[in-house]
């Protein structure tokens, strides 16, 4: 269509269910790919890609302070943004100081990420669903606990459905 951006990235073709989506990260500025010329859709998701996702969404804010996590040195792409979002409470890392940059991101993790992200923002949110009827409820960690109610009650998180027709978070 006229207007749409090319994208550089050898490994995103038009005919992929996923080319909108690349396409709108990388015109918004949110991803920049992996190299040059490579996206690379089918890697996983990484904890250091989530916050540098928020930051950028936010224009690359400037933070009071370095990253205080033990694993994120200064330089690496991820590292201002795990900074801010340390700063604003969007991440506190493992309780051992580190913050796993290169972690794949858990659903947990990122919906912990983004309940944070959303009270950052002051984003009006429904009222906290309660997930009980979900069969896999009692695994979710306590650190993720509000964040998953507040998922489900606002609908970014609907489950998946069991064989016998229940759901699972």
């Amino acid at each position: 269509a006229a207007g749409e951006q090319s994208l550089p990235f050898t490994d995103v073709k038009e005919a992929d269910w996923f080319y909108d989506s690349v396409q709108y990260v990388y015109e918004n500025q949110m991803m920049s790919g992996t190299g040059d010329d490579v996206f690379t859709p089918d890697a996983a998701t990484t904890r250091g890609m989530i916050v540098t996702i928020l930051y950028r969404m936010e224009g690359n804010p400037a933070t009071d302070s370095d990253a205080k996590f033990t694993d994120v040195s200064a330089g690496q792409y991820y590292a201002e943004a795990a900074a801010w979002a340390n700063e604003k409470n969007i991440v506190n890392g493992y309780g051992s100081g580190a913050f796993g940059p290169n972690d794949p991101i858990t659903r947990e993790q990122i919906v912990t990420m983004m309940y944070r992200y959303a009270n950052y923002m002051k984003y009006e949110s429904k009222e906290p669903a309660d997930i009980s009827k979900f069969t896999d409820a009692g695994k979710v960690t306590e650190f993720a606990e509000k964040a998953m109610k507040w998922a489900v009650g606002n609908g970014i998180i609907e489950g998946k459905e069991n064989a016998d027709g229940s759901y699972r978070l």
